[in-house]
């Protein structure tokens, strides 16, 4: 029976932005990904995102027959962390593409600022609420997103598949498909609460972009002492599986062999 690799995207991103990725991957794996989180109104973003872990959990649930390897980009590879510690019998084996678990003091931080809602200020919330939506066709939307620091450096399919897969046609005008205020309802209810779990019951690991702004070594060490989880990093900030999706799809692989023990 082939191994099932599950990809759960980052936020504000589908899952056909990681085609490219998952077209590697498929050389060894059957490859689904998840189109988008936190848009199906019975699964509302609520704090600590209980609810978007309700989701993912039904998609495994009704999606497939055997547990999966869950790779998961950012807000995916939480949420992919986050069922795997509740519902372990849904999950063979877990890796997390620069996905951090805060550290004690970090989380403590976080319920605070989200107590004072200075996270509104922090986080780039509200120029998410405020973002352009539509545009004219695809080149006009390539140019948009090709400017944003965020894509600057995406790999040119990514970047289209991004567009391809993350608009849509209505009225002779592209549409975006992931809600801003469904990804800004995310930034605000990051959860605080994951140090709290133990460890995991599955074979785990994160790999890091050495350059993040998101994860740094300090999360790392406290995800392979809390959780057991392997740590490793390659070359890149927050958004290398999007810049170099291949090389991604190959690191993937590997270690999702070394979690199997080689097999």
């Amino acid at each position: 029976m082939n191994d099932i690799i599950h990809i759960a995207h980052a936020n504000g991103f589908t899952g056909g932005t990681y085609n490219v990725l998952a077209d590697r991957l498929s050389a060894h794996y059957k490859v689904h990904a998840l189109d988008r989180l936190a848009h199906n109104p019975s699964y509302p973003v609520t704090d600590n995102w209980t609810h978007l872990i309700d989701e993912m959990i039904h998609h495994f649930e009704t999606s497939f027959h055997q547990p999966v390897i869950a790779v998961g980009h950012s807000l995916g590879g939480v949420i992919s962390l986050l069922v795997a510690l509740r519902r372990p019998d849904l999950v063979k084996a877990l890796i997390l593409l620069d996905s951090p678990v805060m550290t004690p003091w970090q989380a403590q931080g976080m319920k605070l600022l989200k107590m004072t809602r200075l996270n509104e200020r922090i986080f780039p919330i509200r120029r998410i609420e405020e973002r352009q939506t539509e545009w004219a066709d695809f080149n006009e939307a390539q140019a948009y997103f090709s400017g944003k620091s965020l894509m600057r450096n995406f790999d040119p399919r990514c970047l289209a598949d991004y567009i391809n897969s993350g608009t849509e046609e209505r009225d002779g005008t592209l549409h975006l498909l992931f809600d801003p205020q469904s990804e800004a309802n995310i930034w605000r209810t990051i959860p605080h609460n994951i140090h709290l779990q133990g460890r995991l019951k599955v074979p785990g690991a994160v790999i890091g972009g050495r350059n993040s702004e998101y994860f740094k070594r300090l999360n790392g060490a406290f995800m392979k002492g809390r959780l057991g989880m392997k740590v490793k990093w390659t070359d890149g900030g927050h958004m290398f599986p999007l810049e170099q999706p291949e090389s991604t799809a190959d690191l993937i692989h590997h270690v999702a062999r070394e979690l199997s023990g080689g097999r």
